[in-house]
């Protein structure tokens, strides 16, 4: 008889996203719309793009953080984010054939300039997961109510670029891109933090997580490690061709458990 690994459903909250508001005010909320071509900023957006400068030879990634600037309150869930995968003897990814959409907060930038740039950046590197066609997409969408995840600016954080969370049902889930990867020599491959940030997000941990059975907070391994992995620290982040293979085989990997622990799909929280 053939086995079936849990799959866990998104249940739906719709009142979810005024309850927000009247906390935290509707302007706070304010989402970028992905149809507007944003000419009043282009060419800032391509003067920080075309950024040539070297800044630092390692990527920093946290797993804990403030709240976005935009918010006044810590109202948005948030979770760790660590090719390694599984967490705590657990395995989560995302459901096949779902779409995992996501939005962009407009306020909370120090301009607005930086916050299409983040959103395009973040657009450019869930294209490029997309292209591997693991059974699981990324999309961009104009309305918060739509989102499995948001956008947002998390302000200083010291050499912290950037931080992100790993499959689950939550309402909304944030990602946070932080002062550090705006300077000189960081901006201009904003692309290759948010392929790192988007990889916890499909479930995947660092590079160099822990193996060690009797570690706390072990992962384990699928595929061949390479320190050269997006989930690594190298810095800039760059795709590699065996981060293509190992997610691939670990969203077609079809059993209910790997190393006797279990794998738990996720319905994204649209």
């Amino acid at each position: 008889m053939p086995q079936h690994h849990p799959t866990l459903e998104a249940e739906p909250s719709s009142n979810w996203v005024e309850t927000f508001k009247s906390r935290v005010g509707a302007d706070s909320l304010e989402t970028i719309n992905v149809d507007e071509t944003f000419q009043a900023v282009s060419y800032t957006i391509d003067f920080y793009q075309n950024d040539v400068s070297i800044a630092i030879s390692t990527y920093p990634c946290a797993t804990q953080g403030p709240v976005l600037r935009n918010l006044a309150a810590d109202d948005i869930a948030s979770g760790i984010a660590d090719i390694q995968f599984g967490h705590n003897g657990k395995i989560d990814r995302w459901k096949k054939d779902t779409t995992i959409q996501w939005a962009a907060y407009l306020q909370g930038y120090p301009t607005p300039d930086l916050a299409v740039y983040a959103a395009r950046k973040l657009n450019e590197a869930a294209m490029k997961w997309n292209s591997l066609s693991l059974g699981v997409k990324f999309k961009w969408v104009s309305r918060l109510e739509d989102a499995a995840f948001v956008l947002g600016y998390g302000g200083d954080q010291g050499p912290t670029c950037a931080r992100a969370f790993f499959p689950n049902s939550n309402d909304i889930n944030p990602i946070y891109v932080y002062k550090r990867a705006f300077e000189a020599g960081l901006i201009n491959n904003m692309d290759g933090f948010f392929l790192h940030e988007l990889g916890h997000v499909l479930g995947l941990h660092h590079e160099f997580a822990p193996e060690n059975p009797t570690h706390e907070g072990r992962t384990l391994t699928f595929g061949t490690r390479n320190p050269k992995s997006v989930m690594g620290y190298t810095y800039p982040p760059r795709m590699q061709p065996s981060d293509e293979v190992s997610t691939k085989l670990f969203y077609e990997f079809a059993g209910t458990s790997i190393e006797g622990w279990p794998i738990q799909d996720w319905t994204p929280n649209n």
